[in-house]
């Protein structure tokens, strides 16, 4: 059963969301260092990466339209 407040896809990917994004994984991935998870924090950082272009992306193209 689906919560009625919850819609996937419902949030913008917005240059602030995914910066949000980026901070929990960089956490997740603090986290996976300090106890030895190499291999699930080099999974982390592989997604960090795509998130940290795509910020970048939308950055760029939000500051073309200011």
């Amino acid at each position: 059963m689906q919560d009625k407040k919850y819609q996937f896809g419902g949030l913008d990917r917005h240059p602030v969301n995914i910066l949000r994004l980026i901070s929990e994984l960089e956490g997740s991935s603090q986290l996976l260092k300090c106890m030895g998870f190499k291999d699930d924090m080099e999974t982390l950082d592989t997604m960090k990466k795509i998130y940290y272009s795509m910020y970048f992306k939308l950055k760029r193209e939000q500051n073309k339209t200011q």
